[in-house]
């Protein structure tokens, strides 16, 4: 049976062969014209559906990729197709990407798919003609989150031994962003083992630059200028500690998230050889095996602050000073608990908070406590030990002068504990009997408070402590007229002014000259020749002494000119009427269009009532005007003419939109965000315009209408530059946060 069988299948065979055989040679040209029909439809099906799946739409048709399409359309890549970036250039390199792409369709039917689509792209994709280019990522730098990036250092050196792509660093790490750099990926590698990396862990390898001004603690009554103290030899770690967390450690049972294979698991492998496969051969992200690693600066409030609480539970960081934990080594947590209340402003009884300026810095106690010094080439504390080596710390920060000002400070507090303890004694008898239990009351407070800055060591906040101490003694006053109503309370004061805490003969401010303008202010003359007051000329010290011209054209206009120039004073004038110190996003030096009149015309020429101590009018002006040009009365309308051009700039308008923006940039403080570059445009911009508000657009108003375009677009890149490092920028404009 098996044999009939098998002979008809061969009968089959041999017959069919033999038939085909047959209708090939009598039907060869027909043959070849359906081949070659069959072959071009199939090559057009093959260029239909590689330009079919070669649409984003195609990739959208899996939903977990949606997240990935959307930031993508929100990106600077939208006008560049998936294919270019994920396959590598020319035809093979899009065939060959295409057959690997079939593998996960497979897997997908299949339902083996991974969870997380996972993609390299190649160097090849990014540098692409029509791209980027070697020559241009080696010439240019980037400007990241204030950090002037190279390419060239990174992608043409070896970084810690190791080879670097593009995607290691540019990568889908963020939810919304697409293929973008997190400082995730620089913090785990400058900072992972920075003891051993030095080199790429020092602040100053990124930190280049000294920002022109920042607000400490988002107080725009605290402007901080980081320049000032490094030229003094001030170290980032002098003021800035415990802004590392995380040690970006191998975590557990990592591998097993992608491999399954035994022979790979039980092997033993090198780290050249794990970091080799992983991130030169392959994309794998430097966070998919080690833990992250964050580098801020802890703001109290702020949405950083309460993750970080909520993370470390720690005691220490509830306390919001020691955010260096190292501290617990030696002691216990609530052992200075009432010298940190103290440094915060805090634990006065029925008495306002008022922290401490360094306070509210975030300057650690190691700031004044230990001395960094130089070993072997690492940074070592050393801890100062007694009074006087202690304050060998604020002259090594703040300048020469400021050693003396804490001794002085010292013997002010002692002498307001020795007069408050006085008080206090005297006030105990007088309530002895007991029977007022109001003014009981308000001595045991003023007892209370009184310990609290003597235990606490004032000299951590001297505000605070002798704000205390005079409430102190205002409460015992009221405490003896409660207990004799005869008895008339003395006026009580708190040695809290310029000269007696700061600018007294610890710095003989009243014999030292000052720059103020484009001259050297003596204080001598005017302090005391003519007995003025500080807050003449400054304003609260609340507002730390800002600079205010009130009276000074009482002396220096009419017989009083000469002694100083009208430019010392007017420098915004001079500035305008010179076309000059113009601010745009680099520098502050920049020249524009000079006044016509600059080489001719002075001041007193047009300011005819200056001479004669008189106010100057506008009516004055308009004659002046006139009378220089052979009166002529059409220059004194062009007068009015100019002042109704000034009306046009908007300055109010200006200042709105600034300090709009400026509110915004202290919030985004206040949340821990970036907000540096955003703050550089914003100290431009106010240049800009205060030179406009306190020189007078009149003076030139070509230059004036620069000035005020400058101000607009600055005020507009700041507020961009926030939007950008404030959330995710895939969102609408109205949905930021700020």
């Amino acid at each position: 049976m098996i044999r009939k069988m098998w002979n008809l299948l061969i009968d089959f065979i041999n017959d069919f062969s033999h038939e085909a055989a047959r209708g090939t040679r009598e039907h060869w040209k027909g043959l070849l014209i359906f081949a070659a029909v069959a072959f071009c439809i199939f090559l057009l099906v093959i260029v239909l559906l590689l330009k079919a799946t070669a649409n984003y739409q195609f990739c959208a048709m899996c939903h977990n990729m949606d997240t990935y399409i959307e930031s993508w359309k929100q990106s600077s890549h939208k006008d560049v197709s998936c294919l270019a970036c994920h396959f590598e250039p020319g035809f093979m390199g899009e065939l060959k990407g295409k057959w690997k792409a079939q593998t996960h369709v497979v897997l997908k039917i299949t339902g083996t798919a991974p969870p997380r689509p996972h993609t390299a792209i190649s160097d090849a994709s990014c540098l692409r003609e029509g791209c980027h280019s070697t020559p241009e990522l080696k010439e240019n730098t980037v400007k990241f989150k204030g950090v002037d990036f190279s390419h060239d250092t990174h992608l043409g050196e070896l970084r810690r031994g190791k080879i670097l792509k593009c995607v290691s660093c540019h990568s889908q790490i963020v939810q919304g962003e697409h293929l973008t750099v997190t400082e995730t990926t620089c913090f785990n590698c400058h900072f992972y083992d920075k003891e051993n990396h030095q080199e790429i862990a020092d602040c100053q390898t990124c930190h280049t630059q000294t920002k022109a001004k920042i607000f400490i603690d988002a107080d725009e009554n605290m402007p901080f200028v980081h320049k000032d103290y490094l030229e003094r030899g001030v170290s980032c770690e002098q003021c800035h500690f415990g802004i590392i967390y995380g040690d970006g450690h191998i975590m557990d049972n990592v591998c097993v998230q992608c491999h399954s294979e035994p022979h790979l698991l039980e092997g033993s492998y090198s780290s050249e050889k794990m970091h080799f496969n992983h991130v030169t051969a392959h994309k794998v992200e430097c966070f998919r095996c080690h833990s992250g690693i964050d580098h801020f600066i802890v703001r109290e409030k702020s949405n950083q602050y309460q993750e970080r609480q909520t993370l470390l539970k720690t005691k220490t960081i509830s306390s919001g000073l020691h955010y260096d934990s190292n501290c617990a080594k030696c002691h216990t947590f609530d052992q200075h608990t009432i010298i940190h209340q103290m440094y915060a402003g805090e634990g006065g009884v029925e008495h306002k908070a008022m922290p401490s300026s360094m306070y509210k810095a975030h300057l650690d106690c190691a700031g004044c406590h230990l001395k960094l010094y130089e070993a072997n080439g690492e940074t070592r504390r050393l801890k100062r030990n007694g009074f006087d080596e202690m304050i060998k710390s604020c002259s090594e920060c703040h300048g020469s002068g400021y050693d003396d000002m804490a001794k002085h400070w010292k013997e002010v507090l002692e002498q307001e504990l020795t007069k408050t303890g006085k008080t206090l004694r005297e006030t105990n008898q007088l309530l002895a009997d007991g029977k007022s239990s109001e003014g009981t009351q308000l001595y045991e407070i003023a007892q209370n408070n009184y310990v609290f800055v003597k235990n606490s060591y004032g000299l951590h906040n001297i505000d605070f402590a002798l704000s205390l101490l005079a409430d102190c003694r205002k409460r015992c006053e009221k405490a003896k007229a409660i207990v004799n109503p005869a008895y008339k309370a003395a006026a009580i004061t708190s040695p809290s002014g310029c000269t007696e805490l700061c600018h007294s003969c610890v710095e003989c401010i009243e014999t030292k000259p000052v720059p103020f303008g484009e001259v050297q202010f003596p204080h001598d003359v005017h302090v005391v020749d003519e007995g003025l007051d500080c807050l003449e000329c400054h304003s609260q010290r609340e507002e730390h002494g800002q600079t205010i011209l009130k009276n000074c054209k009482d002396c220096h206009h009419g017989s009083g000119m000469g002694a100083v120039e009208c430019a010392d004073c007017h420098t915004a004038v001079l500035n305008l009427y010179k076309g000059q110190n113009a601010c745009d996003e680099i520098s502050c030096d920049v020249r524009g269009v000079a006044n016509s009149m600059v080489a001719d015309v002075s001041c007193s020429d047009c300011h005819t009532q200056v001479e004669e101590g008189e106010a100057m009018t506008g009516a004055a002006l308009k004659q002046a005007c006139v009378s220089c040009h052979d009166d002529d009365p059409a220059y004194g309308e062009m007068v009015d003419e100019w002042r109704r051009e000034v009306g046009t700039l908007g300055l109010k308008n200006l200042k709105t939109q600034l300090d709009q923006v400026q509110k915004s940039v202290l919030l985004a403080i206040r949340n821990g965000d970036y907000t540096y570059d955003a703050q550089d445009l914003i100290n431009n911009a106010d240049k800009n315009l205060k030179q406009l508000l306190n020189g007078n657009p009149i003076h030139n108003l070509e230059f004036a209408r620069d000035l005020a375009t400058k101000v607009k677009t600055l005020t507009e890149k700041a507020r961009k530059q926030l939007q950008h490092h404030s959330t995710i920028k895939t969102l609408d404009s109205r949905d930021y946060k700020y």
